[in-house]
């Protein structure tokens, strides 16, 4: 019986021998194009450098049976040294100083430690560590602010990026406005108040807030804490954020930043 194959020329053999490796080849780069590139991280949201300064207006209010007392000052924060700290983080060394007036000589308050890293910005006050950022920043995420302190677990304080990338205007005490057109806001959750969230009551209001803007740093920084009720009682009244029994509340607004 005569055979059905036909045989197959050399050349062409030869032909497919190179040809399938080269298409492989193809194939491969082909693929190796289509990678998504990753896109670089922004860190850039709070700046440190021996040199830098950032002056704040500060409002402080307090609260007493519904009257208010109200106190302005200014606070200068200086970078004044970089050093590794004990878990070999790079840090720098912060010297907050106060002054009633600008008028008046700046007089030294406290000292902080800040530690940026790639994925994390760390402040140390009082011996006492929080985590003030992460990164990347995105909508929506929480982290445990303190995370490195005493108060993980007892006091876990979920912070979270209410806003992100949205405009945000400060506004101080002489009426001059300043807005920055990309910003991200950090707050405590609005639930869980017994672990330390942001939370509202009949009887008690927490809140705290903190904007940053690109290359800038820290702009604006809020923190209010009241009390409607001093027993439960209200003296026969029910209690209303129209009267406040006790608290306290301060701002601080960015008004100069430099090196």
């Amino acid at each position: 019986m005569a055979s059905i194959l036909t045989p197959v020329p050399t050349a062409t053999l030869t032909v497919r021998r190179w040809l399938v490796p080269a298409l492989l080849a193809v194939g491969l780069a082909s693929c190796k194009n289509e990678v998504e590139k990753v896109e670089p991280i922004d860190t850039s949201y709070y700046p440190v450098q021996v040199g830098d300064f950032r002056i704040y207006e500060v409002t402080d209010t307090t609260w007493l049976r519904n009257v208010k007392t109200i106190a302005r000052y200014q606070f200068r924060e200086q970078v004044t040294e970089q050093y590794t700290d004990a878990a070999g983080r790079t840090a720098f060394r912060v010297v907050r100083s106060k002054r009633s007036t600008p008028a008046d000589a700046w007089l030294s308050d406290s000292v902080l430690a800040v530690s940026p890293s790639a994925t994390n910005v760390l402040v140390t006050r009082n011996n006492r560590r929080t985590v003030e950022l992460v990164y990347p920043v995105r909508t929506g995420y929480f982290w445990n602010l303190n995370a490195f302190n005493e108060l993980n677990p007892i006091e876990k304080s979920d912070i979270h990026f209410k806003q992100v990338g949205e405009p945000f205007t400060t506004t101080n005490a002489a009426g001059q406005s300043v807005t920055y057109p990309k910003t991200v806001t950090t707050a405590l959750r609005e639930t869980d108040a017994e672990e330390g969230g942001e939370y509202i009551n009949l009887y008690y209001y927490y809140r705290n807030r903190q904007v940053y803007a690109p290359g800038v740093g820290p702009v604006y920084r809020s923190r209010r804490r009241f009390i409607y009720c001093e027993d439960g009682s209200c003296g026969g009244r029910l209690p209303s954020p129209d009267y406040i029994h006790s608290g306290s509340a301060r701002t601080e607004i960015l008004l100069q930043s430099g090196r």
